[in-house]
């Protein structure tokens, strides 16, 4: 739940034009939480390969649905000035 709520958090960040390095800071959160369930869950063995491969996947997710979001926004922004699209006069 965690990670598709920070995917979700990043796609609304991206919209919104923010800075590049926000999907790393959420990244490290939400890792951060993931190792701390999966260690009280599991215990001591395997909880730091767990937190690895979730700040892998996260980063990758984030950075994915961050573009996503910036893209979207970024289009819409034009359309709400009225630039013509490339190949129009």
């Amino acid at each position: 739940m965690l990670f598709w709520a920070g995917a979700v958090l990043t796609a609304i960040l991206g919209y919104k034009q923010l800075q590049w390095w926000l999907p790393v800071v959420i990244a490290l959160a939400v890792a951060a939480l993931q190792f701390f369930v999966f260690h009280s869950l599991v215990g001591a063995q395997g909880a730091r390969l767990e937190l690895l491969f979730s700040l892998i996947l996260n980063l990758t997710m984030y950075y994915a649905t961050f573009s996503i979001g910036r893209a979207i926004g970024e289009r819409r922004a034009r359309r709400r000035k009225g630039v013509a699209k490339r190949g129009r006069p």
